[in-house]
């Protein structure tokens, strides 16, 4: 196995990696070594890594099998498993900053898919001089800090989810994607056992046995309880940085406090995961 450090980035959530090179091929015991890492600490940072698209995908494959995103519009010709996140394809506001829609509010990935993302991957080109951080914040710690009665309310919740409410994808991917996949409320990790919420608020539809407008206005409050600081680990991106995040047990969300003339560009894979459960 490869040696390589681990040295976390937040009281819950986040740690980086270093001493890896993943422009070069790691052998089993490490890649059995990271998943595991990953597992337990729900966000990866591995700096200064320089990766061509092939070499971005057979990183990604460390942790599995890539999967379609569903707007195919912002995905490499050459490798459509590669989603292009660009500030220069967001929509403006009035003052110019970008309108990041569904990734500005938090979430966790593609809801809306039978199987949805273990892992989301991100790998930064381009930056702005500053701002355009990410944020994640632990689902697992905030699921325990709940009142043993909202622990037993929420078991039996599930949520309705479809592409965002706003969403702009092609009609041959509302076609595949829009269908209205179920997904619990709470779910279990499968490599560890531990109980995390697990929602995206613009892609619920709504909540069995609750109306969209209830829906919505639920997920809202909940977040408003849930999100603190001490759940949250803010990533300063770094060109060359690689960032995983397994989607099972956090939420993440993007800012828009930058000059949108700088420009942002990362690059992003998502990994099939399992169904929640």
């Amino acid at each position: 196995m490869e040696a390589f450090t681990i040295t976390p980035l937040g009281a819950a959530i986040g740690a980086e990696i270093d001493g890896i090179d993943l422009g070069h091929p790691v052998d089993a015991a490490t890649r059995e070594a990271l998943n595991k890492a990953l597992a337990d600490h729900t966000v990866l940072v591995f700096p200064g890594q320089t990766l061509s698209p092939a070499r971005l995908m057979a990183a990604s494959a460390i942790f599995g099998p890539s999967m379609p995103q569903h707007y195919s519009q912002f995905n490499m010709p050459d490798f459509p498993d590669i989603g292009v996140l660009s500030s220069r394809d967001a929509d403006r506001r009035p003052d110019g900053t970008p309108i990041l829609r569904g990734t500005e509010c938090w979430h966790t990935d593609h809801t809306n898919r039978e199987r949805p993302p273990k892992a989301t991957i991100l790998y930064a080109l381009s930056l702005p001089s500053t701002g355009g951080d990410t944020s994640f914040a632990s689902m697992r710690a905030a699921y325990a800090a709940l009142p043993a009665a909202d622990k037993a309310r929420f078991e039996g919740m599930r949520t309705v989810n479809r592409l965002d409410r706003h969403n702009t994808a092609r009609d041959e991917d509302k076609a595949k994607y829009d269908v209205g996949m179920v997904h619990p409320l709470v779910r279990t990790h499968p490599d560890n056992g531990t109980r995390a919420l697990y929602f995206h608020p613009t892609k619920t539809d709504h909540i069995i046995g609750m109306e969209p407008a209830e829906s919505i206005a639920f997920l809202d409050a909940l977040l408003e309880r849930i999100i603190r600081p001490e759940i949250v680990y803010r990533h300063r991106w770094r060109v060359g940085d690689l960032l995983v995040c397994d989607n099972r047990a956090a939420l993440h969300r993007a800012h828009a406090d930058y000059d949108p003339a700088e420009g942002r560009l990362l690059q992003r894979v998502i990994v099939e995961g399992d169904r929640p459960v």
